[in-house]
C-alpha cells in the first residue's frame, strides 16, 4: 500500500547517488575535516587541562582530606604525569570534538538514508550524546565522592598492630626489643596549633594547622608543610595512588555511566523497530531490572555495591522513562503509519480510475 512514498523517497535517494570515486573523495573530505576537529578540541582541553583534572581529582582530595591523609598522588615513572594529562586531553578532546565528528559522519552517511531514516537519526543522535554527557557528569559529580570517601575510608580495616598484642610482645621479648616505657629526659618542644595560618609568618616559625592536618615551617623565602596523621588512626594500609591508576579508574567508570545513561535509546529503538512491544517489556520488568543489575555490576570498574547500586538505580528509572517514550513515539508512529497507508489507497484509487 505504502508503494508511492517509497517511490519518493527512492527518487531522493537517486538524485543523491555518487560513484564509487565520489564517494572515496567525500569520505577523505569527511575524515580530514573530523580530524582537524579532534585535533583543536585537544588542543583546547589540553590548554585547560588543569581545569580538567583538578575537577576529576576534587573528590579524591577531598576525600583523603577528611580521612586525614596527604592528598598527593605519586608518580611510578618519568613519563607517567606527562603521558596522563596528554591523554585526559585527548579523551575530553573526543568528547568536545564529538557533534563535530559525529556531523560530519552524519554528512557522509545521510545522503544513502531515505527521509524518515534521516528523522529519526537526527533525533536520537542528540538524546544518545546528551544522554552520555549526564551520565558522565552524574558520576564525577555526583557518584565519585562517596565512592571515594568508601574505598579509602575502607583502607582503615587494616589497624597497625599495638603494643599490647601477644605475638608483638613474645616477637619483642624474643628479639631482646623493649618499648619505651616513658617520655625522654628533656621537655617537650611546644608548638602553636592554629585553625587558620599567619599571614605573614617570619623565618623560622613553626605551626600547626588543626583545620589543614599540616605542619608548616617557614623558610627563608618559602613555607615547608608536612600532612599528618592522627596517632589514633595509624593504620597498616595506607592510600596512595598514582596519577595514572587514579585517572584511568575516573574516566572508566565515567565511561561505564555515559553507557549505561544509553538505556532509554536501546528500549525506544526495540518499540520502534517492533522488536518488543512495550506490553511485553513492561511484563517483564523483573527480568529487565535483573539484567540490569547484572550489567552495571560488569561495567562498573568498582568492585563494591555501592558503585553498582549508583549505576543501576538511574538505569532503572531512565528504563521506565524509556518506556513511557516508547509508548508514546509508538502511538504517534501508529498515527502516520495509518495516514500514509490512506493517502497511498487515495492515490491508488486516483490511478485506477478510467
Amino acid at each position: 500500500m505504502a508503494e508511492p512514498l517509497k517511490e519518493i523517497d527512492d527518487s531522493a535517494v537517486e538524485s543523491a547517488r555518487m560513484s564509487f570515486g565520489e564517494h572515496l573523495e567525500e569520505l577523505r573530505t569527511r575524515i580530514i575535516r573530523a580530524l582537524w576537529g579532534l585535533i583543536i578540541a585537544s588542543v583546547i582541553c589540553y590548554y585547560f587541562g588543569d581545569v580538567i583534572i583538578g575537577t576529576l581529582t576534587a573528590p579524591y582530595y577531598v576525600a583523603m582530606r577528611d580521612l586525614g591523609f596527604d592528598p598527593r598522588m605519586v608518580q611510578i615513572n618519568p613519563t607517567e604525569a606527562f603521558l596522563e594529562y596528554f591523554k585526559i586531553s585527548l579523551e575530553f578532546g573526543f568528547v568536545l570534538a564529538a557533534p563535530w565528528v559525529l556531523y560530519q559522519i552524519w554528512q557522509f552517511v545521510g545522503t544513502g538514508l531515505y527521509p524518515h531514516e534521516k528523522k529519526w537519526v537526527s533525533r536520537f543522535g542528540p538524546a544518545s550524546m546528551a544522554l552520555f554527557v549526564i551520565g558522565a557528569s552524574f558520576m564525577v559529580l555526583i557518584v565519585l565522592t562517596g565512592l571515594m570517601q568508601f574505598l579509602i575510608g575502607f583502607s582503615k580495616s587494616f589497624p597497625l598492630p599495638s603494643d599490647s598484642n601477644p605475638l608483638v610482645q613474645v616477637l619483642e621479648k624474643w628479639k631482646g626489643m623493649e618499648a619505651p616505657t616513658s617520655m625522654p629526659s628533656n621537655p617537650p618542644m611546644m608548638i602553636p596549633v592554629v585553625t587558620s595560618s599567619p599571614a605573614e609568618p617570619k623565618a623560622g616559625e613553626i605551626w600547626f594547622n588543626e583545620s589543614t592536618r599540616k605542619l608548616y615551617i617557614r623558610g627563608a623565602e618559602e613555607t615547608y608543610e608536612q600532612a599528618l596523621v592522627k596517632s589514633s588512626a595509624s593504620q597498616f594500609v595506607q592510600p596512595f595512588f598514582s596519577v595514572s591508576d587514579y585517572l584511568g579508574f575516573v574516566v572508566d567508570l565515567a565511561l561505564a555511566f555515559g553507557l549505561g545513561f544509553q538505556i532509554p535509546i536501546v528500549v525506544v529503538f526495540l518499540i520502534l523497530l517492533d522488536i518488543v512491544s512495550p506490553d511485553r517489556m513492561s511484563a517483564a520488568r523483573k527480568y529487565v531490572i535483573f539484567g540490569i543489575s547484572i550489567a552495571a555490576a560488569v561495567v562498573t570498574p568498582s568492585p563494591d555495591i555501592g558503585t553498582m547500586m549508583m549505576l543501576m538505580i538511574p538505569m532503572v528509572i531512565l528504563f521506565e522513562m524509556g518506556l513511557v517514550v516508547g509508548r508514546l513515539l509508538e502511538t504517534a508512529f501508529d498515527g502516520d503509519l495509518k495516514y500514509a497507508t490512506l493517502v497511498a489507497g487515495c492515490s491508488t484509487i486516483a490511478q485506477n480510475r478510467p
